[in-house]
């Protein structure tokens, strides 16, 4: 382990995955920083590689960030419904969470998600309208305070695995509650409350009856 660089951060451009990664290694101790998760060699980069993307879509689906907020008309299927339900329209590759169909204004709730499936009671003769949360990969997408939040909780998933410290992997997942207030905060100042939400991390914190305004 020769340690990060000494010119590493500041005022660098924090536009890829692996700089997120180096992000959360710095906070873990003096390890080198990772330069290709994508093809990992490093042990570093292996455990980084592990546990990246799905640290990434899982805060998408928690934080629901305003750059990851999609609109989409999806088309029906051919799918016949054995009971409940009429019709079956597409759930697209790209959806991390399902937040609504049509108008928000409209609070329509006449579907359910099943089986990689959006079942709806309605004939959307022109497709169904719909409201989600998209898998956004490009990280120069990100806002400043979703890519300092995936950081952390990149540094919390791979504390125990690459440093084999209890107390190094407690003090990582600690960092995350104010960092996961602080990205929900600032996105929620650019719209108006949607729904609610229930953050783990902010649970492990406050509790379990804190429900946390989205």
């Amino acid at each position: 382990m020769t340690g990060l660089p000494i010119n590493w951060g500041g005022t660098m451009a924090i536009n890829s995955k692996n700089e997120i990664c180096n992000m959360g290694i710095s906070l873990l101790g003096s390890y080198d920083p990772v330069q290709n998760i994508d093809t990992p060699v490093s042990s570093v980069e292996l455990v980084c590689a592990l546990w990246y993307d799905i640290t990434r879509q899982s805060l998408l689906k928690e934080v629901m960030p305003n750059f990851a907020l999609a609109r989409r008309v999806v088309s029906q299927t051919d799918d016949d419904p054995d009971f409940g339900f009429e019709y079956v329209y597409e759930y697209p590759s790209d959806c991390l969470k399902v937040l609504g169909i049509g108008n928000i204004k409209d609070k329509e709730n006449n579907y359910t998600v099943e089986n990689g499936k959006i079942y709806a009671e309605i004939d959307y003769e022109n497709g169904l309208e719909l409201r989600f949360i998209r898998d956004v990969t490009d990280v120069t997408t990100f806002s400043p305070e979703f890519k300092i939040l995936l950081a952390k909780a990149v540094a919390a998933n791979i504390a125990m695995p690459l440093t084999q410290d209890l107390q190094k992997a407690q003090m990582a997942m600690q960092l995350l509650p104010a960092a996961m207030s602080a990205a929900s905060s600032l996105n929620a100042q650019e719209n108006r409350p949607i729904r609610i939400s229930h953050s783990r991390y902010r649970t492990a914190r406050y509790g379990s009856s804190e429900q946390v305004k989205r």
